[in-house]
C-alpha cells in the first residue's frame, strides 16, 4: 500500500514537471527557429526592421523580451542576432528554480545558384 502511495506521488511530480516546463521550452524551440528564419531571410532590411520583427516573435511565442534585449549585427552579408532571458522553472510544486534561455542565431546570404537559368 505503501509503495503504491509512494508510487503515484513520484508519478505525479513527473507529471507535474512536464506540464509546467514542456511549454516553456516548446516556445524556446519555436521562437529560436523563428528568428533563424528572420536572419537568413532578411538581407535587404535595417537592422531596426529585423529588431522590430523579432519583437514581434516573442509576443508571439510568450518569450520576455524586449527590443533593448536583442542585439542584431551586420558584417557583408550575414546577420547575427542575440539574446537571452532567465525563466523561473517549477519542476516541484511552489519550489522555483531559474534557467537561462540563450539565443546565438546567424543568418548568412542565401546564393541560389543552382536555380539559375542556363
Amino acid at each position: 500500500m505503501v509503495r503504491n502511495v509512494v508510487r503515484l506521488l513520484v508519478l505525479g511530480l513527473i507529471v507535474h514537471a512536464g506540464v509546467r516546463i514542456t511549454p516553456v521550452f516548446w516556445h524556446y524551440v519555436q521562437f529560436k527557429d523563428a528568428v533563424s528564419e528572420v536572419a537568413t531571410y532578411s538581407e535587404r532590411k535595417t537592422t531596426e526592421e529585423i529588431r522590430d520583427r523579432i519583437v514581434l516573435l516573442a509576443v508571439e511565442h510568450d518569450v520576455p523580451i524586449g527590443a533593448a534585449d536583442i542585439a542584431v549585427t551586420r558584417q557583408g552579408g550575414t546577420v547575427f542576432v542575440s539574446t537571452a532571458w532567465t525563466a523561473q522553472l517549477e519542476y516541484v510544486p511552489t519550489r522555483f528554480y531559474p534557467y537561462d534561455f540563450v539565443v546565438d542565431v546567424e543568418g548568412r546570404e542565401q546564393r541560389f545558384t543552382g536555380l539559375a537559368p542556363r
